[in-house]
């Protein structure tokens, strides 16, 4: 009988994880939902995300072994549906941007790395002339 209510819980749980990533990535704007955000506060684990709240930030998303490739948040999102269907989380971290490299990126707070092995000092600096040049 104790296994009952547990059970429940468990499936209430993942059903309202499920829809909360529905609602994630239908749009490329970099400003992160509500949604999106709590979404990935809760995905991410401290140590990824370290230790940053992503509630209002702007974000730029950057994929390839040696984030050489510019990414969308829908792009973002959909890998993680993806990977979610069989059971897997994506292999992220958070990259926090400087007050001056905020400026020089047209206002974005942090990059969100996914499927990245290495992401250099230079190749940061980069990704943030890239992103200003593109706005």
């Amino acid at each position: 009988m104790k296994k009952i209510p547990i059970i429940l819980l468990m499936l209430i749980s993942i059903n309202l994880i499920g829809q909360s990533l529905a609602e994630c990535g239908i749009d490329n704007n970099p400003k992160l939902t509500q949604t999106e955000s709590e979404f990935l506060n809760e995905y991410m684990t401290e140590a990824q995300r370290k230790n940053h709240d992503l509630t209002d930030k702007e974000v730029i998303f950057i994929t390839g072994n040696s984030a050489h490739q510019i990414g969308t948040k829908s792009e973002y999102f959909n890998r993680i549906k993806k990977w979610n269907e069989n059971g897997n989380k994506i292999a992220t971290w958070i990259v926090e941007l400087n007050d001056d490299e905020k400026i020089k990126s047209g206002g974005y707070d942090v990059i969100v790395t996914y499927h990245v092995k290495l992401l250099t000092k230079r190749r940061k600096r980069i990704i943030i002339n890239e992103i200003k040049a593109s706005r």
